[in-house]
């Protein structure tokens, strides 16, 4: 059965829960009354392994076998978390880092995740009294006003404190001043549930920020392959360029001493201008790439160009993957625990509608001073103070309230078939993942090979052809066909790495390093918020320090 999935750092009331709802039920002594569904996480229902699944136990051609040695087999497994790093690529390393650092993806996303722990406090701060809330709370109160009545401060002051006011032995009531304050009893569970809710959008949002971590990591690192396989291309459009160019120079020169016709010369520069053509728009791809990596680390499109520009290798990936137990992928994948802790909040929500169905029951009070001045003789102050209970109960609603209930209901179940279409999918994905992944592989090793002969048929053509034992357009065809299958394989290269990615994001690897988020900002009471505005220390403006978006692994 999944587990509930808490914040590594909760918002405070998630932090301080028990503690509030404890003195609620202190001080009211009838929270037991809760209404609503109790929620119970879903049961996951799949078991056994991915049936495109290695496994673990099986060794995969490494993406760089056609040019280096497969890696041993007991090879160091990869690491989930941090899974970019089993491409032993310094560079891209670094790139990652400082994606995680910069992105504004996930800048937003922390910036999502910090309001929703900040509704979970506002949510949270009505059930005590005195930390307000619509129902609860501690207000100050005051008016003053002169009439032909007897109570010239009727309306000017909130209703708890107006109780109070007394006109005996008084002309006229000219000013008020005190306390008023409100605390609605949670008799059905409406706040509890809210605060439920309220928690678990926090923690959805805290899973959301993970998936989008994913994402981009994931993102980086295909626009960085993206760079390399490119300026592979590209290395591959020049070198057989200059070949041409040579064999150009050969044919010219056989022209030139009658052994050859113009046909073959003319045929020689159709060749090479065809593979010059594909040049400028390699080089365009390559600066686009570099662009967007650019972009994902945070800076101006070409800020990394200098960085960037001098031609790697593509990365190798490792020779073995093992996805695990699809079981797994509920404790991993953010989008999965995101969706669970939706359910929850909507099952929540389903509580605070049915107890809207319920009386609510407030307990309000009001302290202060009434006074006659202003003009008024003699000039008098006095104490003030009423408490008491109130009750409210929209009994005939006309059905409105039991809608909204049913509303609840069914968003519930959208959720819980959200969930389920999550889990199913998420497993989808690692399938169809792991099975390209084999797919590329073996198709990286027979292009490997296609290239191989293609050298080899290169090298006896031309051969053939300069001791005048074949046709030249042996020898154009042999190129062609080469540098074909060269950029194919180049191709293919960039595709097993794209495929190893889509393995481990799928598996949801690469939040793990980083799942501390900044802290949570502490509210201050109106009264001294309102200073912070005056004094002009209010932080609306973005100003955190790129070190402070996110833990670092």
């Amino acid at each position: 059965m999944l587990q509930r999935t808490r914040l590594e750092n909760p918002g405070r009331f998630g932090r301080l829960g028990f503690l509030r709802l404890s003195l609620l039920a202190g001080g009211t002594l009838l929270i037991g009354c809760a209404v609503g569904p109790k929620y119970h996480p879903p049961a996951f229902q799949r078991q056994g392994s991915f049936p495109a699944s290695f496994n673990g136990d099986r060794s995969v051609p490494s993406t760089a076998a056609t040019t280096q040695p497969s890696a041993a087999p007991n090879a160091t497994p990869v690491d989930l978390s941090v899974w970019w790093r089993s491409l032993n690529d310094a560079e891209l390393n670094s790139l990652v880092n400082r994606t995680v650092a910069a992105n504004y993806d996930l800048r937003m996303a922390v910036t999502r995740l910090q309001q929703a722990r900040e509704v979970e406090y506002a949510v949270g701060g009505g059930v005590v009294p005195g930390l307000g809330g619509a129902e609860s709370g501690v207000d100050f109160a005051a008016g003053a006003g002169r009439g032909s009545g007897t109570n010239s401060i009727r309306s000017r002051v909130g209703g708890p404190l107006y109780a109070g006011t007394n006109t005996q032995g008084l002309k006229e009531i000219t000013h008020v001043f005190g306390f008023d304050a409100g605390w609605e009893f949670d008799l059905f569970g409406r706040y509890t549930h809210m605060i439920e809710a309220a928690q678990a959008d926090a923690q959805a949002a805290y899973e959301f920020r993970n998936d989008v971590l994913i994402s981009v990591v994931a993102d980086v690192v295909r626009a960085y392959i993206d760079v390399r396989s490119l300026q592979l291309r590209l290395e591959i459009a020049r070198e057989n360029a200059a070949a041409e160019q040579r064999t150009l120079q050969l044919v010219t020169g056989r022209f030139k001493h009658g052994l050859t016709n113009d046909l073959d010369v003319v045929l020689s520069e159709r060749q090479l201008s065809s593979t010059l053509s594909r040049i400028a728009p390699l080089e365009a791809a390559v600066a686009a790439a570099e662009r967007r990596v650019a972009v994902l680390t945070g800076q101006y499109p070409e800020a990394l160009r200098t960085e960037l520009e001098t031609a790697h290798p593509l990365p190798a990936t490792p020779p073995r993957v093992g996805p695990g137990m699809p079981v797994g992928l509920l404790r991993r994948r953010p989008d999965i625990r995101q969706a669970e802790r939706m359910l929850a909040g909507a099952t929540a929500r389903v509580g605070v509608a049915t107890a809207n169905l319920f009386p609510t029951v407030s307990i309000t009070g009001g302290i202060g001073f009434q006074g006659q001045g202003l003009g008024r003789t003699p000039v008098t102050n006095s104490m003030i103070w009423s408490v008491g209970p109130s009750l409210y109960w929209p009994f005939l609603d006309f059905g409105q309230l039991d809608a909204m209930v049913k509303v609840a209901d069914y968003q519930t179940q959208q959720m819980y078939w959200n969930y389920q279409k999550t889990v199913v999918s998420a497993v989808q994905e690692v399938d169809n993942a792991l099975t390209n992944y084999a797919a590329q592989q073996e198709n990286l090793a027979q292009l490997g090979a296609a290239v191989a002969s293609s050298r080899k048929a290169v090298k006896l053509a031309t051969g053939r052809y300069e001791n005048g034992l074949t046709d030249f357009l042996n020898v154009l065809d042999a190129q062609r066909q080469l540098f074909d299958l060269e950029d194919q394989l180049a191709v293919s290269q960039q595709s097993v790495v794209y495929e190893f990615v889509a393995v481990y994001k799928s598996l949801g690897g690469g939040w793990e390093g980083y799942e501390a988020p900044p802290p949570a900002a502490v509210p201050v009471p109106a009264i001294l918020a309102a200073a912070k505005e005056t004094l002009g220390k209010s932080n609306r403006v973005p100003r955190a320090a790129a070190s402070d978006i996110h833990g670092r692994p």
